[in-house]
C-alpha cells in the first residue's frame, strides 16, 4: 500500500508541474502604451497559484508628461491569446484625475490558462 501511496503521490506532483508548466515566471521584459499626454509603463509576470491557478500579474505606473490636468483616466487591460488573439480576460484600472506630472502606480491580475501562450495590451480610455 506505501508504495501505491507514494506513486500516486508522485503522479499528483508530476501533473500539477506539467499543468503549470506554461505559467511558471514568464516575464514581460516591459511594456509602454499612450495617448496624447498620457504614458503608461508596465510589467507583467506569469504564474501559477493554488488559489487563482494560472495568472499574469500586471504592475506598473500611468503618467500625465503634459502641463494640464487630464480627468477620468482609465487604463484597460487584455489578457490576449498569442495563438488565436481572443481575449481570455479583461481589468480596468481606473485613477480618477492625473495632475500634469503626476504618477500612480498599479497592480492587476489577469486569469489565464495553464495550457495556453498570453500576452498583455494595455490602452487608455476617456
Amino acid at each position: 500500500m506505501s508504495t501505491f501511496v507514494n506513486a500516486a503521490a508522485a503522479l499528483f506532483l508530476v501533473s500539477v508541474f506539467i499543468l503549470a508548466a506554461g505559467c511558471t515566471g514568464s516575464n514581460s521584459g516591459g511594456s509602454d502604451t499612450a495617448q496624447g499626454s498620457l504614458r503608461a509603463h508596465y510589467d507583467y509576470q506569469e504564474s501559477w497559484g493554488p488559489t487563482y491557478g494560472c495568472y499574469s500579474k500586471v504592475s506598473g505606473y500611468a503618467y500625465n508628461a503634459g502641463s494640464a490636468p487630464v480627468d477620468n483616466v482609465q487604463l484597460d487591460f487584455n489578457l490576449v491569446n498569442s495563438k488565436t488573439g481572443s481575449i481570455r480576460d479583461s481589468k480596468q484600472v481606473s485613477f480618477g484625475t492625473l495632475e500634469a506630472g503626476q504618477s500612480r502606480t498599479f497592480d492587476v491580475v489577469l486569469d489565464g490558462e495553464c495550457t495556453e501562450d498570453y500576452r498583455v495590451e494595455a490602452i487608455f480610455v476617456k
